[in-house]
């Protein structure tokens, strides 16, 4: 089940996504949550808490988490219940409790000595102490991946049979992520001097494989942006997920009929910085599915399935802001989505 944001900034699709998780979480079984942010940086440390018995009803250590991931005003408001109420349910239900998970492509470089001390000294002390000297011997943060992929790939029988199923999948997906995530660098940066759009193809292929690595057979929920969601004929993320997962992968998208007024990253801002946001006003295009049901019909929000926009003759154009505040919209197939849930106007903070 993918769960799509129009913009990243808005209040009503992201609390409407966090009502649907606890819907899908409490009646339907589900028990992954995947969310488009990167997991050892992020996630990894919010699901060991959501997970651990031994701080059953302490919610504190949540509100840090989210303080400390400078989100938008929006995310932060219904994330921080979200994620208390995801803690309460695990206490309650220590046998069959909600992973959450992150299945961002890999920049971060933090990998390094995570790797190092969880997995190559414990492994071998003696072996560790070489690698120990490896890494810290000048080299740059893409030979030391390289070196941590050379290894995985020498000592992956063996990892095998030693480590527990659950240490030796982190490990190969935390390796793997670490490597597409350099060859992204160095496409982004070619496709930035000759304005492609291969770099964010390739991001795509690359979090298509971690949703379908990190889902396995459970039954799971993917928060993300529309554009990486919704079915667009130009191998994105969910192109290759819906040709993967079939029948199974069902879309539902979120978009506004009239006025979007939500919260982006200020251009000016560079990554090292602490994020800092601007609060932007958008008008629905056009095209978009929303706005021709709003000018055909006169109704300007409400759920609308994919058998809906066939008997009403509606392209199923939609509306994407992205988080620097690029308005563009995703061009309709037919089957662009499964269901479309439609606000007249989005807003920075609820309403």
């Amino acid at each position: 089940m993918a769960l799509g944001e129009v913009s990243h900034g808005g209040y009503e699709p992201i609390a409407f996504k966090a009502n649907m998780v606890r819907y899908l979480i409490e009646d339907k079984g589900y028990r992954k949550v995947l969310f488009e942010l990167p997991d050892l940086t992020s996630v990894r440390m919010l699901r060991s808490y959501l997970n651990n018995q031994k701080n059953a009803g302490d919610t504190s250590y949540i509100t840090k988490w989210i303080k400390d991931a400078q989100f938008v005003d929006a995310t932060t408001s219904v994330c921080l219940n979200l994620f208390k109420w995801i803690k309460q349910y695990n206490d309650r239900h220590p046998e069959n409790m909600v992973e959450v998970m992150g299945f961002e492509i890999g920049k971060e470089q933090s990998i390094i000595n995570f790797i190092l001390n969880k997995y190559i000294i414990p492994y071998d002390h003696e072996q560790g102490q070489r690698y120990v000297y490896k890494l810290n011997s000048g080299v740059s943060d893409v030979e030391k991946v390289q070196i941590l992929n050379e290894w995985l790939l020498s000592n992956e029988s063996e990892l095998r049979t030693k480590l527990n199923k659950e240490d030796f999948k982190w490990l190969y997906f935390y390796i793997h992520n670490a490597v597409s995530g350099l060859n992204y660098l160095d496409k982004d940066s070619k496709s930035r001097s000759d304005h492609s759009n291969d770099a964010n193809l390739f991001r795509d292929s690359v979090m298509a494989e971690n949703v379908k690595y990190l889902s396995g057979d459970d039954k799971t929920i993917l928060w993300a942006h529309n554009s990486h969601v919704i079915r667009t004929g130009i191998k994105y993320m969910g192109d290759y997920l819906n040709q993967y997962f079939k029948n199974s992968y069902y879309i539902i998208a979120t978009d506004f009929s009239k006025i979007a007024r939500v919260d982006v990253i200020m251009k000016s801002q560079t990554e090292r910085e602490s994020k800092q946001y601007v609060t932007r006003t958008f008008k629905s295009g056009p095209s978009t599915a929303a706005y021709s049901i709003l000018e055909k019909y006169g109704v300007s929000e409400g759920v609308f399935f994919h058998r809906d926009m066939l008997r009403m003759n509606i392209k199923e154009d939609t509306n994407t802001i992205d988080a620097n505040g690029l308005h563009f919209y995703i061009p309709g197939l037919h089957n662009s989505f499964d269901a479309l849930v439609v606000f007249s106007n989005i807003y920075p903070t609820a309403q």
